[in-house]
């Protein structure tokens, strides 16, 4: 140690500025003592004048200017909200605890302190924040390979930041890690009776594993159980203590063959048995009131429905699922063309009891996975053998590529909605990923069931923020203010209390049909998805062409546009831009499709529900998988991401019968499954619709012979596919004018 805080020594006296560029010569990375060293010299000779007043404490912090940084990480405290300084409040105990002589005897004392005085919700907050998404991992190994990649022995003035700031996240949390888990888990001790070693039996004669969870100190008399039902065993713990807190009995029940079941996981298989067994288990305990609700989101929203395929039980009152998935219909597949996003979640969820955390973030292995895959052209069957790893479910999917009985009996079916009589609010985003599971139930019960006391509320969220608290911005999109309301601490339970125990509606909900119109900052209310709108704009596809835009005309004409796809070429991609991320762009790639432009529109509208569409046209083969993505092009010259539709042409009609293309001879396709979206459109704006087909790493490559395109493989592209779209293809926009 000695001899390296020496040669540290000398080399620390030789760092100086090279012009904008600093002297840099790597140490041991083990050598705490002499990164530290290190990191504390560079820091000082960083020029943090242009930073903002977070990164300026974090210099001043690696630096050892702790009266400074104390004095800055104080103030920012005071200017943020409880709710969203989890890290914050470890900064400023990390900051006095370095300056005393006993860091961790320091730090230990004010932190026990800190969450003893805080209330329920905030500790869940701490928890969710620091140990149920710790991201202390990630730090580490950010910090290593960055300090590793450096090779030069000069950095640039921006290399030396980034890398100071990786180091000040490094070095914060893996000090403190250990000290706050400890210390926020005994405090849930404290507050909550936490039995999590239940396991009951199923009438198969298999297990399933429960966590029960009570608040300590209050009320003893009986109480409604508020069930979460979930694959993701150790991770809704949380979820249970906030019910708890909230005046309820926290329950989880994890899938068959999770956390302590000796079963084997079956994924998706069983839920719609084993959670209907696990609401009857809960009514009938000594504590139960007899009333059981259910909350969740995404697998957590597909078991909710699942308790119901076949009754509901007498003692389920309520559910509210959250961004649901729904197997066969919008997962692992998209109007029946399959992603392989799903094949690591299977090793995720499989691999033990708990989460294969390790598995689901080694990015590398699932980007190497996909490109090979794409690169060499090889069936979609073979993904494992590429990977060297058998997947069992993943193979079990491609035995299933229409909505066929493996996926029917999962969740209720036509009219097994019917029977689906309890109070529903089902809650979405325009940008989640599972919206159209969710949207899914809601039509069906709304279709199959006379009159539901079904509720929606859908506003700018995604997967995560519609099941949590929306931050102000999604994806660089500034939300309204009227969007950012909290969704799992007051929404959820507003509309628990209201059912459950006769209180006010929540005032959110208005009508069976809430939305937000991002862009107004206002939320809009009506009796039924239909009412959202009272207009329609239709644009036709044609071949006039103005640079890179062929136009959107409003009447259908004789024009034809037509592309062409060589699925052998594997050095560049079709459709890779459907994914809306970000929303707003200053451009779109016009080389990608076929891209349409209107006219301006001549006055505001607001574009409220799913844009529909027919497309006719001939191709030379029996199938296409292809998109439709919506923009908004602003009247100052930005792309605005609207909606997407993707989509198998063969299953157009009947997600359950493959239906053929015929090759050479004109056909319709019409499609009404796109994202839901409500969003105000200014005068001025144009639509631009980009019509594609669909080749590249992130899903199926539909070769278009008109077998499985699970077996199709490269050797099926020696013909090029040909499509021609006439100019009476429409694109439809639902619209609400004032």
């Amino acid at each position: 140690m000695k001899k390296s805080v020496l040669i540290l020594f000398l080399t620390l006296n030789s760092i100086c500025f090279f012009g904008q560029e600093i002297l840099f010569q790597e140490v041991t990375l083990t050598d705490s003592v002499a990164i530290e060293q290190q990191m504390k010299q560079i820091a000082g000779f960083c020029d943090t004048e242009n930073l903002s007043e977070i990164d300026i404490f974090k210099f001043q912090l690696i630096r050892g200017d702790y009266k400074e940084a104390l004095i800055t990480i104080k103030k920012r405290i005071k200017e943020t909200p409880t709710d969203q300084r989890q890290y914050l409040d470890v900064y400023k105990y990390y900051v006095e605890a370095k300056q005393s002589k006993n860091f961790k005897a320091v730090f230990t004392k004010s932190y026990r302190k800190y969450v003893k005085n805080s209330d329920d919700i905030q500790v869940i907050n701490l928890d969710k924040a620091l140990i149920l998404r710790d991201p202390t991992d990630y730090y580490i190994s950010n910090f290593n390979t960055t300090y590793g990649n450096i090779k030069s022995e000069k950095i640039s003035q921006e290399i030396a930041i980034d890398l100071v700031k990786k180091y000040f996240l490094s070095t914060v949390f893996s000090s403190t890690r250990a000290i706050y888990f400890k210390e926020i888990k005994q405090d849930h001790k404290r507050r909550y009776a936490i039995n999590d070693s239940i396991v009951i039996p199923m009438k198969d004669g298999a297990e399933v594993s429960l966590v029960v969870v009570k608040r300590k100190g209050k009320s003893s008399t009986k109480k409604s159980a508020i069930l979460v039902s979930s694959i993701y065993a150790g991770t809704n713990e949380v979820s249970a203590m906030l019910s708890a807190s909230k005046g309820y009995v926290g329950v989880i029940a994890n899938t068959r063959g999770k956390r302590l079941s000796k079963s084997e996981i079956k994924p998706l298989e069983y839920e719609h048995t084993d959670v209907y067994e696990v609401i009857d288990w809960i009514s009938k305990q000594s504590w139960s009131n007899q009333k059981v609700a259910m909350f969740g989101g995404s697998y957590n929203g597909f078991t909710q429905w699942a308790s119901m395929k076949h009754k509901v039980h007498p003692a389920l009152k309520t559910i509210v699922p959250m961004v649901a998935i729904a197997p066969g219909i919008d997962y692992p597949m998209e109007n029946n063309v399959l992603h392989n996003y799903s094949y690591s979640w299977n090793f995720y969820v499989t691999n033990n009891k708990f989460l294969d955390f390790e598995a689901s973030n080694d990015f590398n292995r699932w980007n190497s996975l996909k490109n090979t895959w794409y690169k060499t052209g090889v069936a979609f069957n073979k993904l494992d053998s590429l990977d060297g790893q058998e997947n069992t479910l993943w193979n079990t999917y491609m035995q299933h590529p229409s909505y066929d009985e493996y996926w029917k009996k999962m969740i209720p079916y036509k009219q097994e909605f019917a029977k689906i009589d309890i109070p529903i609010l089902t809650i979405t985003g325009y940008y989640d990923d599972s919206q159209r599971g969710a949207m899914y139930y809601y039509n069906q019960h709304h279709k199959y069931a006379k009159n539901p006391n079904h509720y929606v509320l859908v506003g700018p969220y995604d997967h995560w923020t519609a099941q949590s608290k929306p931050q102000e911005s999604l994806r660089n999109y500034k939300l309204d203010k009227s969007a950012l309301i909290n969704i799992e601490e007051d929404l959820i339970y507003q509309w628990f209390d209201y059912v459950l125990k006769g209180k006010e509606k929540p005032s959110i909900l208005k009508d069976k049909v809430n939305f937000q119109v991002m862009g107004t900052n206002t939320w809009m209310h009506k009796p039924s998805q239909s009412a959202m709108t009272n207009d329609t704009l239709q644009f036709h596809l044609s071949s006039e062409k103005d640079h890179d835009f062929y136009a959107l005309k409003t009447k259908s004409n004789n024009s034809e546009v037509s592309m062409s796809i060589d699925f052998k070429d594997r050095k560049t991609m079709n459709n890779t831009d459907y994914y809306p991320w970000p929303l707003e762009k200053d451009n779109i790639n016009v080389k990608d499709g076929l891209i349409f432009k209107s006219e301006a529109l001549k006055e505001d509208i607001i574009l409220n529900g799913s844009f529909f569409g027919n497309l006719k046209f001939s191709i030379n083969k029996k199938d296409v998988d292809y998109s439709v993505i919506l923009y908004q092009l602003t009247p100052e010259g930005n792309y605005f991401h609207l909606s997407y539709y993707i989509g198998r042409a063969s299953y157009a009609k009947d997600r359950e019968q493959r239906n053929l293309l015929i090759p050479n001879q004109k056909t319709q396709v019409s499609f009404n499954n796109s994202k839901l979206i409500s969003k105000k459109i200014q005068k001025g704006s144009r639509i631009v619709v980009v019509v594609n087909v669909n080749k590249n790493n992130n899903a199926q490559i539909n070769y278009g012979t008109g077998r499985d395109v699970n077996i199709e493989s490269s050797k099926d592209a020696e013909i090029p596919l040909n499509i021609t779209f006439t100019g009476n293809s429409s694109v439809s926009l639902p619209v609400f004018k004032i």
